[in-house]
C-alpha cells in the first residue's frame, strides 16, 4: 500500500472499514481508530503504510483480528520511541507477524508487553530459548540478595512476567513441545519458590537468630512440590501445592530465642505470604497446602519425623496417590530427598489391594461427580470425561499397583512414567502412543484457555464463536466443509472418548465396586501371600490342595514368553480372579479344572491377553472353564493349538451350526492354490470341531443337529482330499477312461470311453449321520468300470483304472492323512450312502 493511498482511506472511513473488513475485523470502526491513533502516534505513513500490507496478510490467519489490531495499537502508543519501533517492523519482516500471533493468542501477554517498557527487547534478546533451572534459581537469588524487602517481593513478580513471556513465545511461536514448555515454567516457579524461601528466612532470622538443633547445627527446612509442579508439568495459572517441613528440635540462637518449631511456623506462614498475596504488581503464586498432613487443619509446618509417622499411622490411599508426583523444590534439597526416600515404602507398598484401588476410584468418582453437579463435564479438558485427570489416574494408578518392586516407575512427570510403564508392560505400546498423544493434545488446550487472561480455568468456551477462536489458537483452519471448530470438537470428542475406554479398561470395569471381591483380588496382587491367608481364601472354593490350587492361580498370573508382560498379566487375572474362581468352583472337580486350566492358559503363550479378553466379555470366561472342566478333547484343541482361543470367541458369537454348502465354500476357499493341504484340513477340523463343542457345551443343539455338524465337517473334509489327490494321480498317471468289456461278446459299456467316476460311499455312524469327536470313519471306494488311463503328459505311460483307484485309495490310509482326522477303516457295509461322486 501506498502512503497517499493510506492517507486517502484514512480520511474515508467506509473505504477503510470496507478494506479492514477483508482483514477478518469485525468492528471496523474501532479499527479505523487503532490506525488513526498509532498514526498520532509519530510513525509515519510510509511506515504504517508497510505495517498495513503485513497486517493485510497476516490478520485473516489469526485466531481474533480485531485483538491483535487493537492491542497492537497500544503497544506501539506506550513505545518509546514509536517510529524507531515501525522501523524495526519494517526491517524484521517476522517481527510484526510474531507480536501479532502473541496479541490475538493472549490478552495476559498483550498487557505484559503493553506494561513493561523493557519486556519486548528481552523477549528479542531471549527468543524463547529455555533456560535450565539451576541458572534460573541462582540468577533470581542473586537478584534480591541485597534488595530492601518490598523492592525485592516488586523484583519477584516482575521476574514472573518476564519470564513467563518467554516461556510463552516459545510455546505460541517456536511450538516447544510440551515437556519443554511445563518443565520451563516449572523451573521458575522452583526458582521463585526458592527465592521467597531466602526472603522469609532472612527477615525472620535478622530477627529471632538461626534456629539450631541439639549438636548445634543450623535446623533444616524443605519445600516438597506435588501436583503439576512436583511432575514438572505446571500450568501458565497453576496453584502451586507445597508440602513444608523442618528437621531439628532446639530454638534459635538469636537475641530474642524462639523454638524450632515456632520459627518454622513464622517462617512458613511469611514464606507464603511472599508468593500469596496480591499485589498492584500481581501475586506470585496461589499457594495450596491443604495436601499437608491433617490437610487445613494441621500445622502449616511439620516436623519430618511426625509427617513420617502420620503417613504411617494414618496415610490414606488419595495421600499416597499425591506423592507419587512429590519431589523438594526449595530450601534443604537434601533434606527432601531423605524425607521420600524414607516415605517410599509407604507410598510404592508391596502390592496394591482392593480396597486401595476402591479409594482411587472414590476419588475419581467425586471429581466426575462435581463436574457433572457444575454442568461442565462435556467442557471441562481437564475432569470432564476422558480429559486430563483421566489420563493422569490411568498413569498414578499403575504406577501404585507396580512400583513396589519396580522403583523405574517411580517418576512424577506423566510423560516419563507413561514410557516407564510401556517399558515395563504395564501399559501396550497403543495405549501408550494413544495416551501420550492425547496428554500432549488437551494440556496443549489447557495452555490456552489459561495463557488468555491468566485465569485458573479449563472449560471449553461455549459459545461458537470463542470456540472457533481457540481452534485456530490450537492451529486447526477452516477447509472446504468443515470449519475449524468443527474439526476440533471432531478430535477433541475423538480423543477424549479414547482415553476414556483406556482408564475404564484398566481400573473401572477392570475392578469392580463389591467388597466382597477384595480376598480374591488381593490374593493375585499379593507377591507373597501368607499361607494361612491362601488357606482360608482358596477353601471356599472346595479346593482339596489349596496349595496346588495357589501355585496354578499363581501361575495363571505368570507370563512364561520373556517379552510378554508378567505386570499386566497379574493385573488382569486379579481382576477376574472372583469371576474364575466362582466359575471353577462350580465344576464337579475344581482341583482338576483348575489344573487344566493352567495347561490350557500357558499353551496359549499370551494369558494376559486372555485375562483382558475374558474382561470384554465375561460368557467367555465362563465357557472356557467348563471347556477345562468337562472336556479334555476340547481343551486338547486348545493345548495344540494356541491360536484358536480366537476361535473360542467365535464360538459364543455363532448363533447357529454351520451349514454343508457353507463348510464346502470355506474349504474349497482355504485350499485353492495350496500345495500342502494337511496343515489346513487339520486347521479347518479342529476350528470346525471347537465352534460345534462350544454350542454342545452351552447346550445351544440337540444330540441330532451335534452329530450331523460333525459328519458334514468330516465329509467336506474328505471330499477335499478325494478331488486335491484324483487331480494329482491324473497328472501323473493320466486320466481313468472307460474301456471296452473285458470279455469277448459281453455288451460295451453305455460310458465306454468316458472318464471312469469315483464313489465312496459312508457306512455305520459316518453314513447315518450321527459322528461324534472320537468317531472312525467307516468307507468303500467304489469306481465304475475297468480300463485304461489316458496319459495327460507326453511320454507318461498308462495304467489300469484298477490302479489308480487302488493308489487313490492307499492315500487314506497313510499316516500323513490320518494324523489328525479320525482313521479310515473297511468294515461291513450297512446303512450306505452316496458321499462323493
Amino acid at each position: 500500500m501506498l502512503p497517499d493511498e493510506l492517507r486517502r482511506l484514512l480520511d474515508d472511513p467506509p473505504r477503510i472499514q470496507a478494506v479492514v473488513s477483508a482483514w477478518g475485523v469485525q468492528d471496523q470502526r474501532r479499527a479505523h481508530d487503532n490506525l488513526l491513533r498509532m498514526a498520532e502516534s509519530g510513525v509515519t505513513l510510509d511506515l504504517l503504510a508497510r505495517m498495513a500490507d503485513i497486517l493485510a496478510a497476516e490478520l485473516p490467519r489469526l485466531s481474533d483480528a480485531d485483538m491483535a489490531l487493537n492491542n497492537l495499537e497500544r503497544f506501539v502508543a506506550v513505545a518509546r520511541n514509536p517510529l524507531s519501533l515501525a522501523a524495526l517492523f519494517e526491517r524484521d519482516a517476522e517481527a510484526l507477524p510474531i507480536l501479532l500471533k502473541i496479541f490475538s493468542t493472549s490478552q495476559h501477554l498483550s498487557d505484559l508487553l503493553v506494561s513493561d517498557g523493557e519486556a519486548y527487547d528481552l523477549l528479542r534478546m531471549t527468543e524463547g530459548q529455555p533456560v535450565e533451572r539451576q541458572p534460573l534459581v541462582a540468577e533470581l537469588c542473586a537478584e534480591i540478595a541485597t534488595l530492601a524487602d518490598e523492592i525485592a517481593k516488586k523484583e519477584l513478580r516482575r521476574f514472573k512476567r518476564r519470564e513467563l513471556l518467554r516461556i510463552a513465545y516459545g510455546d505460541i511461536i517456536l511450538d516447544q513441545t510440551l515437556t519443554v514448555v511445563t518443565a520451563q515454567i516449572s523451573y521458575l516457579a522452583d526458582a521463585l519458590v526458592e527465592a521467597a524461601v531466602q526472603l522469609a528466612r532472612r527477615n525472620l532470622a535478622a530477627k529471632r537468630g538461626t534456629p539450631r538443633d541439639g549438636t548445634g547445627l543450623p535446623a533444616r527446612f524443605v519445600v516438597l512440590g506435588l501436583g503439576k509442579l512436583g511432575g514438572f508439568e505446571l500450568n501458565y495459572s497453576s496453584d502451586i501445592d507445597l508440602v513444608l517441613l523442618y528437621h531439628g528440635d532446639g530454638r534459635t540462637d538469636g537475641p530474642r530465642p524462639i523454638d524450632n518449631s515456632e520459627f518454622f511456623d513464622q517462617l512458613g506462614r511469611e514464606f507464603v505470604r511472599i508468593l500469596d498475596d496480591a499485589t498492584q504488581d500481581g501475586q506470585v503464586y496461589r499457594v495450596d497446602l491443604r495436601l499437608r498432613p491433617e490437610g487445613d487443619t494441621g500445622p502449616i509446618v511439620w516436623r519430618l519425623e511426625d509427617a513420617l509417622r502420620y503417613y504411617d499411622l494414618q496415610g490414606r490411599t488419595w495421600e499416597r496417590q499425591a506423592y507419587v508426583k512429590a519431589r523438594p523444590v526449595a530450601g534443604d534439597l537434601d533434606l527432601g530427598k531423605e524425607f521420600l526416600r524414607q516415605l517410599e515404602p509407604w507410598i510404592y507398598r508391596r502390592y496394591l489391594g482392593l480396597a486401595d484401588i476402591a479409594g482411587i476410584k472414590a476419588l475419581k468418582r467425586r471429581i466426575e461427580e462435581r463436574a457433572i453437579r457444575e454442568g461442565t463435564e462435556e467442557r471441562n479438558v481437564k475432569t470432564g470425561r476422558g480429559g486430563i485427570r483421566d489420563i493422569e489416574f490411568a498413569i498414578q494408578f499403575l504406577q501404585l499397583l507396580n512400583g513396589g518392586d519396580l522403583p523405574e516407575l517411580r517418576a512424577g512427570n506423566t510423560l516419563v512414567a507413561m514410557a516407564s510403564l510401556e517399558k515395563a508392560g504395564c501399559l501396550t505400546h497403543a495405549e501408550h502412543v494413544l495416551l501420550e498423544e492425547n496428554y500432549a493434545f488437551l494440556r496443549k488446550i489447557e495452555h490456552r484457555l489459561q495463557i488468555m487472561f491468566d485465569l485458573q480455568t479449563h472449560e471449553l468456551p461455549a459459545d461458537d464463536a470463542e470456540l472457533r477462536k481457540l481452534a485456530i489458537r490450537l492451529g486447526y483452519a477452516d477447509k472446504p466443509g468443515l470449519s475449524a471448530r468443527q474439526a476440533f470438537q471432531k478430535d477433541y470428542e475423538h480423543r477424549t472418548e479414547g482415553n476414556r475406554k483406556v482408564l475404564d479398561h484398566l481400573l473401572h470395569d477392570a475392578f469392580g465396586d463389591d467388597a466382597q471381591a477384595e480376598p480374591e483380588v488381593d490374593l493375585v496382587l499379593d507377591p507373597d501371600p501368607p499361607r494361612q491367608r491362601v488357606e482360608e481364601i482358596l477353601s471356599r472354593y472346595r479346593f482339596r490342595d489349596t496349595d496346588l490350587a495357589y501355585r496354578n492361580l499363581a501361575s495363571l498370573s505368570t507370563e512364561r514368553i520373556p517379552f510378554l508382560s508378567t505386570r499386566r498379566c497379574r493385573h488382569f487375572l486379579a481382576s477376574n480372579a472372583p469371576k474364575l474362581l466362582r466359575a471353577v468352583a462350580e465344576t464337579p472337580d475344581p482341583d482338576s479344572t483348575l489344573v487344566n486350566l493352567e495347561k490350557v492358559s500357558d499353551s496359549l503363550g499370551g494369558k494376559g491377553v486372555l485375562w483382558e479378553l475374558f474382561n470384554f466379555n465375561p460368557p467367555t470366561l465362563r465357557l472356557y472353564v467348563e471347556l477345562c472342566a468337562t472336556s479334555p478333547f476340547l481343551s486338547a484343541i486348545l493345548i495344540s493349538n494356541p491360536g484358536m482361543i480366537d476361535e473360542l470367541m467365535d464360538g459364543l458369537l455363532l448363533d447357529k451350526l454351520p451349514a454343508l454348502d457353507w463348510l464346502r465354500r470355506t474349504i474349497t476357499e482355504l485350499c485353492r492354490g495350496a500345495e500342502d493341504l494337511q496343515p489346513i484340513l487339520h486347521s479347518f477340523k479342529n476350528t470346525q470341531q471347537l465352534h460345534i463343542g462350544v454350542r454342545d457345551i452351552l447346550a445351544k443343539e440337540d444330540i441330532d443337529a451335534t452329530t450331523q455338524a460333525l459328519t458334514d465337517v468330516a465329509q467336506v473334509c474328505l471330499e477335499q482330499i478325494a478331488r486335491d489327490e484324483y487331480e494329482k494321480l491324473v497328472a501323473r498317471l493320466g486320466r481313468p477312461t472307460i474301456g471296452p468289456p473285458a470279455e469277448e461278446g459281453a455288451p460295451p459299456h453305455p460310458r465306454q470311453g468316458q472318464p471312469c467316476e469315483l464313489i465312496v460311499l459312508a457306512l455305520g455312524k459316518f453314513g447315518g449321520g450321527e459322528l461324534g469327536y472320537h468317531s472312525d470313519l467307516d468307507v468303500i471306494f467304489l469306481y465304475d468300470a475297468e480300463g485304461m488311463t489316458v496319459p495327460q503328459a507326453r511320454g507318461a505311460s498308462p495304467t489300469t483304472n484298477g490302479h489308480f483307484f487302488n493308489e487313490l485309495g492307499a492315500f487314506f490310509l497313510r499316516p500323513a492323512v490320518r494324523r489328525r482326522p479320525p482313521p479310515a477303516a473297511h468294515r461291513p457295509q450297512r446303512n450306505a450312502r452316496h458321499v462323493a461322486r
